[in-house]
């Protein structure tokens, strides 16, 4: 009998520890304490708009099926004052690939095209060689053959074909294509607005926002453009969940998981952590994101759209998850340094980031492997490295405004594993400066902040 105990005990205890494990992981659902070290989420993102310059974003949160939070900040259009709100309408930029991705998918389904088919023999002109597939899986690169290639595979052109077979498939009511904004009913040049009075339609309008450049300009959409407002990007997000917009599961699965040896697939890019895959969108005066945490045991989607182009989202998008739910956020260690998940071991990003920094004109003072360091101590440590790296140029003025500026210098950049993820991070300029109650560098140390932020991106980026 207690041979037969044993095991039986074995079980249940087994059981009861994989219970706690999917009852923590879902904890934080429903939990309306959302911050991230100390910071609400209307905190990161009033901070995060004061120091980049940007006038208007717009966020939501997916916890599927729930979409939990639709919120506007700041202004859509400076000029005339319009608020970013939560029907406003932003231009994705290339995120838009990521529907075009589905169409073709949607084509393949519907045995009008196949994986394995030369784009050549339904676009003139196309690549020798390049596949359908190829030209999903390959980015930016191979894009452009997309549109075409559902225009020639449907019949009709793509924006026809996006607009039956995922927009109103979904019944998104604020996604538009950039050549039906002058066909849309709203205020254009009301101050204040008095037509919502009398005009239903008017109530909370699908206005879109004005782009601008990095100089402050406005800048000018071309080409094929998707405008759409936060709430609809994350309606657009659950229906990439299932069948509703691609029924394959091998078809959903060979697009939203990246190929052997890559850490992309066409729009998508994955950082490493599991079931986490993020588009971006980076031209004519916007920028945007959408991240998906798509493990059954996560299930968030952060997306974030902001009336300025050349703004870097990811560090922001990943303390927006990690105030939903911790797992998902950069460990709270680097709360006040820039950080980057690393689809790559720790000594490959590092190699990396040397290079780009070299690139960039830094010089290494240092690159120090601590993990052989404890080796050769007798003590076990997992990857770590770090880099010491510093521009004259940069730092001098920095100890000319306080001395004391020199124990933060030279920079430090450091990569480490832990629990099966790598994460890149780098001291923050501009914290330094705060440190050290240096007030009249804040031109340069927030350009040496984003210039940082530019080098670890590009570290942990695709090949």
């Amino acid at each position: 009998m207690q041979k037969f105990l044993l095991p039986l005990q074995k079980f249940f205890l087994a059981g009861l520890l994989l219970a706690a494990v999917h009852s923590s992981a879902w904890a934080q659902r429903g939990n309306p304490d959302v911050a991230y070290a100390g910071q609400s989420i209307d905190q990161m993102i009033s901070t995060f708009m004061a120091e980049q310059g940007i006038s208007g974003m717009a966020v939501a949160i997916v916890q599927a099926p729930y979409i939990t939070r639709v919120t506007g900040y700041g202004l859509g259009d400076v000029a005339s004052r319009r608020l970013s709100a939560s029907n406003t309408l932003f231009d994705i930029g290339q995120m838009a690939n990521a529907y075009l991705a589905v169409a073709v998918l949607q084509l393949v389904e519907a045995n009008k095209l196949g994986l394995d088919d030369a784009v050549s023999r339904f676009v003139p002109g196309a690549p020798a060689g390049l596949t359908v597939g190829q030209a999903i899986r390959g980015g930016n690169a191979s894009s452009q053959w997309l549109a075409p290639l559902v225009a020639q595979a449907s019949g009709q052109s793509a924006e026809d074909h996006i607009r039956v077979n995922q927009i109103e498939r979904l019944g998104l009511k604020h996604t538009v294509f950039g050549s039906a904004l002058p066909s849309l009913a709203w205020e254009k040049d009301a101050r204040p607005h008095s037509a919502f009075l009398k005009t239903p339609a008017l109530i909370n309008p699908g206005e879109p926002a004005t782009g601008y450049a990095a100089s402050g300009a406005v800048a000018m959409p071309a080409g094929l453009r998707i405008y759409a407002s936060a709430l609809d990007v994350s309606l657009w997000d659950v229906g990439l969940a299932g069948e509703i917009l691609v029924a394959s599961p091998a078809l959903r699965k060979w697009i939203y998981s990246a190929p052997e040896g890559a850490v992309s697939s066409g729009p998508w890019y994955f950082p490493g952590h599991k079931g986490l895959m993020v588009t971006t969108g980076d031209s004519a005066g916007f920028s945007s994101l959408l991240s998906r945490f798509t493990d059954a045991s996560e299930l968030l989607c952060v997306t974030l759209l902001a009336n300025k182009e050349g703004v870097d989202l990811t560090q922001l998008a990943r303390r927006i998850a990690g105030a939903y739910d911790a797992r998902l956020g950069p460990p709270l260690v680097t709360a006040r340094l820039r950080v980057q998940q690393s689809p790559f071991t720790v000594k490959e990003t590092m190699g990396r980031l040397e290079k780009v920094l070299r690139a960039r004109g830094n010089a290494i003072i240092a690159h120090i492997n601590h993990a052989r360091a404890a080796q050769d101590a007798g003590l076990q440590l997992a990857p770590t490295e770090e880099l010491l790296f510093g521009n004259p140029a940069a730092g001098t003025p920095l100890m000319q405004a306080n001395p004391a500026a020199v124990i933060a210098l030279p920079l430090r950049a450091a990569a480490w594993e832990k629990d099966g993820a790598v994460w890149l991070t780098a001291v923050d300029p501009v914290a330094i400066a705060a440190e050290q109650g240096i007030k009249d560098q804040g031109a340069l140390v927030f350009k040496r902040r984003a210039d940082i932020d530019s080098a670890l991106r590009e570290a942990v980026a695709a090949p």
